[in-house]
């Protein structure tokens, strides 16, 4: 027995019956039939399995809508599978390959796991709309967020390949594409970005992204020049030294009149144009060209360009007198008037020399002639002219240009206006019988008309009829004034205050009473003419005519002459 037990073909006997025993106690159910024993699957239901289209032709429809999205699915299969298994290991998809543009009812297919079988499938068919697409180029625009660092500046944004985007999307929503293009930061950037990858994102007119939207290409390289602030402002080259005798420049061409400066904001306001630049005639001897730097100054980070070609000509000198080139008087103190009075023309005749072909192109209007009068007072002055020329251009003579000014006072030199009052009053009538009577009185000078009727005071009663008018003895009346070299009619003398004859007498003081009888009549001689005078040194004296009208040529009431 023993020996029967221990031989390796009994033992592999006994192995296997305890297997089979042990199966037949594990799989062994007393309340079951024994047919149903041998039965060992199971029924399980899936809900909500998605569905997807196949077959669809990308280039020419948009699948616009899969109705119902998914399926419900009971599957048999064993237990131990059923376990295992998931919704997702289901594909439940709908062939839309020969489908054409619009809505149509197509079946739907199920690919299942291995061991599975498909009970049913609710529902078997999906509705289905395609959409044709079409494609439309647009622009891509690039937004920048942030502000770069220090007041740098933002150039023109940089597109690669280039700035065309294409875009698909079903015909019926290409309308409402409102931006495409991307993003891009430069918040606190101080130099330029380069070789930027950006996504191509195409949003609707409200801001929102088109996720069906297709994009060509939806990656671009985009580059954002960020500078500092710069000026374009004009390049000024100044000149020094002098040419060698006997030539002028004909021709002074640089290579760029305006360049671009770099720098701080509040620097570059500083700058109306750039200067620094000097080309020094002494050295040049024959047509040529010329390159010079163009250096940063103080507070100018860079400037562009950074050098500057000239190209000039030389040729022989010329000479031309340019005429009657009117001057310009400056900083003449108010309340003067000047004029020029050598050269009488008012004008100069200035010779200057240059290039023939610069010369000819050069008038009065080219040339300033500056007379600067600050601190001349009134009278005769020569005074040197600040003569401006075009470039180069110069005078022929180093020897500097004078005119002879005349300066006035304006209040001095002006007249005095017509009907000044007459410090004389009353009737200074001279006749042709020589009785010059009346009191001194009022009148009018400054009108031709009216002359010799100024009163010269009273002289007393003179019967001598050869007396010159004027030269009767002084009474003891009131003489405030004379009209020197005599009151006859047509003549006006220089007023002499307090003088008969011309020469300066004393006023007197007193009354003074001329009886003269005249045959003559005068309208403004009512035969009583009182009036009280003041004289140039301020006596004053009352006067009485009770004589009878004069039969003088003239006549001169009391009052304004006009």
């Amino acid at each position: 027995m023993d020996k029967w037990l221990s031989h390796p073909t009994a033992l592999k006997i006994i192995s296997l019956a305890l297997g089979i025993l042990l199966w037949a106690v594990v799989h062994f159910d007393s309340e079951r039939s024994p047919n149903s024993v041998a039965s060992l699957t199971e029924v399980k239901d899936y809900e909500a399995v998605q569905v997807k289209a196949v077959g669809l032709d990308e280039n020419n429809y948009s699948l616009r809508l899969v109705e119902p999205t998914a399926v419900q699915l009971t599957v048999r299969a064993p237990r131990s599978s059923l376990l295992q298994t998931t919704p997702d290991d289901f594909q439940v998809t709908v062939d839309v390959s020969e489908a054409k543009e619009g809505s149509q009812v197509l079946p739907i297919s199920i690919s299942k796991p291995k061991g599975m079988e498909i009970v049913s499938k609710q529902p078997s068919t999906v509705t289905v709309v395609l959409e044709r697409l079409i494609t439309k180029e647009f622009e891509f625009q690039v937004q920048t967020e942030g502000t770069p660092a220090n007041g740098y500046k933002l150039g023109q944004p940089i597109v690669k390949p280039n700035n065309r985007v294409h875009v698909t999307l079903p015909e019926g929503i290409m309308e409402d594409v409102g931006f495409v293009g991307g993003k891009v930061s430069v918040e606190d950037e101080e130099s330029t970005i380069s070789e930027k990858k950006v996504k191509v994102v195409v949003l609707d007119k409200e801001g929102q992204e088109m996720p069906e939207a297709i994009a060509t290409p939806s990656v671009v390289e985009v580059e954002i020049p960020i500078t500092m602030p710069f000026k374009r402002v004009p390049l000024q080259i100044g000149l020094t030294g002098k040419l060698p005798d006997g030539l002028a420049m004909d021709t002074f061409v640089p290579s760029v009149d305006q360049v671009s400066i770099y720098g701080p904001q509040d620097e570059l306001d500083k700058y109306d144009f750039y200067d620094g630049i000097n080309v020094d005639l002494s050295k040049l001897s024959q047509s040529g060209t010329i390159e010079l730097n163009i250096p940063p100054k103080e507070g100018i980070v860079s400037v562009d360009p950074s050098k500057v070609t000239i190209k000039y000509t030389l040729v022989p000198i010329s000479v031309k007198t340019l005429t009657q080139l009117k001057v310009t008087f400056i900083s003449l103190s108010d309340g003067l008037k000047a004029k020029i009075t050598i050269p009488e023309t008012g004008t100069v005749d200035l010779p200057v020399r240059g290039a023939t072909s610069v010369l000819a192109g050069v008038g009065a209007s080219d040339v300033q002639l500056i007379a600067d009068l600050n601190g001349f007072g009134p009278g005769s002055h020569i005074v040197p002219l600040d003569v401006h020329l075009p470039s180069f251009v110069e005078q022929t003579s180093s020897i500097p240009i004078t005119v002879t000014i005349e300066i006035t006072d304006e209040a001095a030199t002006t007249d005095p206006p017509a009907g000044g009052t007459d410090p004389g009053t009353g009737d200074g009538s001279t006749d042709t019988t020589g009785n010059e009577t009346g009191d001194a009185g009022t009148g009018n000078t400054g009108n031709p008309g009216d002359a010799g009727n100024t009163g010269a005071g009273n002289t007393g009663a003179n019967e001598d009829p050869g007396t010159p008018a004027g030269t009767g003895n002084a009474d003891s009346g009131n003489n405030p004034a004379n009209s020197s070299g005599g009151g006859v009619d047509g003549s006006s003398g220089t007023l002499d205050p307090g003088s008969v004859d011309g020469n300066e007498d004393s006023p007197d003081s007193g009354t003074d009473t001329d009886t003269g009888a005249d045959p003559g009549t005068n309208p403004n001689d009512s035969g009583s003419n009182s009036s009280n005078n003041s004289s140039s040194e301020g006596s004053s004296g009352n006067g009485t005519n009770s004589g009878q009208p004069d039969s003088g040529e003239s006549s001169a009431g009391s009052g304004t002459n006009p």
